[in-house]
């Protein structure tokens, strides 16, 4: 059962494919940073967990963001924005950050490059 699972790559409890140990790491770890930006140019961050449950996945989005056109990015951006304007917050647009961070311990700060502006008020 084992071989099969290993060879399978199947994950069935409590047999297992073993991907957790068998994957190539990178020593770089990506992520992204979604954040408010008011008509002033100040930031705030936008934390998905403190929206509407509808909204905490959609991280996983961004994934596709690159094969997306502006048009197709602008309802997502402007979507996580919605309960900040709708409480009267001024938000002119969506600024996302791609987050690059080495992991070893002698490592620079992490680098963070504008990746994407959307969500424009109307």
């Amino acid at each position: 059962m084992f071989a099969v699972c290993g060879l399978g790559r199947l994950e069935v409890f409590p047999f297992s494919g073993f991907r957790l140990f068998s994957a190539v790491r990178s020593v770089e770890r990506h992520s992204w940073q979604i954040r408010a930006v008011d008509s002033e140019g100040t930031e705030s961050a936008i934390v998905l967990h403190d929206l509407p449950v509808a909204y905490r996945n959609t991280t996983t989005l961004l994934r596709g963001f690159d094969e997306l056109s502006s048009s197709e990015r602008d309802p997502i951006c402007a979507a996580w924005v919605t309960p900040r304007r709708d409480e009267g917050d001024d938000v002119a647009f969506v600024r996302i950050y791609e987050v690059v961070t080495t992991l070893r311990p002698d490592a620079p700060p992490p680098r963070r490059s504008v990746a994407y502006e959307c969500g424009r008020a109307p």
